[in-house]
């Protein structure tokens, strides 16, 4: 029995993707990109501002505290990403899917969140005035009017 649980556990270690046991990973420099794939890449402090990550994976990623101001990310997957105390003014997020994601303390002042994705998302403390367009979905208590996410 003990032998057959040893096996198993061996088995189960080996066709376990390694990313899963990561805490976050380094970039590589060729995946900072339309379309690239930065899930679970550590860009704390990152200075990212006008960048073009449209379409990219940024699942899991830690962007805390980066300057993403003024950058692409429409389309891009940033769900369970860790934006706190980012600078994302003036970014484009329409159709981004940000559920679950960490946007405590961060700058959202005028951008684009058409058909972004936020329920779930940890908005506290955010700024966000002057944005373009409404996100499809928001956590509870929370909501888009007069160009501004609030929670009343």
């Amino acid at each position: 029995m003990k032998k057959t649980l040893a096996i198993a556990g061996v088995l189960a270690l080996t066709i376990t993707p390694t990313v899963s046991f990561a805490d976050h990973l380094e970039p590589k420099e060729s995946e900072i990109r339309p379309g690239g794939n930065l899930a679970h890449t550590n860009l704390f402090r990152a200075s990212l501002s006008g960048a073009d990550l449209s379409d990219a994976n940024l699942s899991f990623i830690n962007l805390r505290s980066a300057d993403l101001s003024g950058a692409n990310l429409s389309g891009a997957k940033l769900n369970g990403a860790n934006l706190a105390i980012s600078d994302l003014m003036g970014v484009d997020l329409s159709g981004a899917d940000l559920s679950g994601a960490i946007l405590k303390r961060a700058d959202l002042d005028s951008a684009n969140l058409s058909g972004a994705e936020l329920s779930g998302a940890d908005l506290r403390d955010i700024t966000a005035s002057n944005i373009s367009g409404c996100p499809i979905s928001l956590p509870s208590g929370w909501v888009c009017e007069n160009n501004s996410l609030i929670q009343p």
